[in-house]
């Protein structure tokens, strides 16, 4: 009967430390698995072991907003492209233009948009192409291209909704000239707005985090949020 005792005694001590070891490894592993957490503002270590800032995770995390954008025409440099400061200044001045543009869109002034939209033109034709080479020359081309287009039929179309529709495609091809160009770095601002356009959705490029809309103008001049810190 001792002998019993003892062997079951020992069967239900073999079950309670299973049961212990099962519920450390299962705590070790729900302790190890709540460390993935998002990054915080404090940043993290990259793969090499070095510190990433949050403006390199938020860089990190929003490299493909080109993917979203309703054209699929503009080139995009995966790597920025070295300019000259000369070079630098008059492509800032397309950016100063484009600014400008967007501040009469949002205050919905017709003449001020016309205004801007020939400035735009101007500034983006006054840069010498020559202190560009391979790529860099290439992608530029592209956008001039692209900007004396859109900008000739912003320019003739009347109707500010219908200059709203150009300023979309004008605001991806200034994204991707200011990613490859590295125009302005930490000053400029990617936002959206979902319902711009017809609910189609729309991206602009801020001098400011402070949203205010083109496309919307005074309707809804606050709808939008931030994308991307460029």
């Amino acid at each position: 009967m001792k002998t019993k005792r003892k062997i079951l005694l020992a069967v239900a001590l073999t079950f309670a430390l299973a049961v212990v070891l099962t519920s450390c490894g299962g705590g070790s592993k729900q302790k190890k698995d709540s460390s993935n957490v998002t990054p915080t503002e404090h940043g993290s270590m990259s793969e090499g072991g070095e510190h990433e800032s949050s403006s390199d995770i938020m860089h990190k995390q929003h490299s493909g907003l080109a993917e979203n954008f309703a054209h699929k025409d503009i080139v995009i440099l995966e790597e920025k492209y070295p300019v000259g400061k000369e070079t630098q200044n008059e492509l800032e001045q397309v950016i100063d233009a484009y600014l400008r543009l967007k501040d009469a869109l949002v205050s919905d002034d017709e003449e001020a948009v016309n205004i801007a939209v020939g400035l735009m033109a101007e500034k983006a034709s006054a840069v010498v192409p020559e202190q560009l080479e391979g790529e860099g020359l290439e992608a530029w081309q592209n956008h001039k291209t692209l900007y004396d287009a859109k900008l000739k039929e912003m320019k003739h179309i009347s109707g500010l909704e219908n200059k709203r529709s150009y300023f979309s495609h004008l605001s991806e091809i200034m994204y991707c000239t200011i990613k490859s160009f590295g125009l302005k770095q930490g000053n400029l601002f990617a936002a959206y707005c979902p319902m711009a356009l017809d609910n189609k959705g729309a991206y602009w490029i801020s001098d400011s985090k402070e949203i205010r809309n083109p496309y919307m103008g005074a309707k809804m001049p606050t709808c939008g949020e931030i994308k991307e810190e460029l």
